[in-house]
């Protein structure tokens, strides 16, 4: 890569940094003010379930019904410190390499607790029935999980190899 290429990468990934601390705030609130809603909801104005249930377990469905939002939130917020390092022009780091494999698993668990956990668990709590629905959703987090996860795997391996290639010259 050249000069001016490096450049343009440095330049965009500012940008985009610029733009996902904007956006990371309305995320949060797209998914955190529903969940504050329902919660206020079950607790002080149950459904006929959640009156059945009572509050406290129809709490614990609530959440476990939102945490699969709540880990993909994690891994679009895991991403700012990558932007960040690419911005400073550090594209090799273990800073960014332990950042993107974070946001990697964290958009894993979140595919696993869409997929299986959270209606399992929900269900055993006595909630909705399980049922196993699969969306373009699941596909679109599951491709964000590993493309992620490579990528960071990929950049972990390389700077660990420039750290092996600068300790051999020194």
């Amino acid at each position: 890569m050249s000069k001016v290429d490096i450049d343009k990468v440095r330049a965009l990934a500012g940008r985009t940094h610029v733009m996902n601390s904007f956006l990371i705030p309305l995320l949060v609130a797209a998914v955190g003010l529903p969940l504050i809603g329902e919660l206020y909801l079950v607790t002080f104005e149950p459904a006929p379930w959640a009156a059945e249930l009572g509050a406290p377990l129809a709490i614990v469905i609530k959440l476990l019904s939102y945490a699969p939002a709540i880990a993909a939130v994690g891994a679009v917020i895991m991403l700012g410190p990558v932007l960040v390092e690419y911005h400073e022009g550090r594209f090799v780091s273990k800073k960014a390499s332990g950042a993107f494999l974070w946001a990697g698993l964290l958009a894993l668990a979140a595919f696993m607790l869409k997929l299986l956990v959270a209606p399992l668990a929900i269900s055993l709590l006595g909630g909705a029935a399980f049922s196993w629905r699969f969306d373009p959703l699941d596909i679109t987090l599951m491709v964000f999980a590993s493309s992620v996860m490579m990528i960071g795997s990929t950049l972990e391996a390389a700077a660990a190899a420039l750290k092996a290639e600068n300790d051999q010259i020194v």
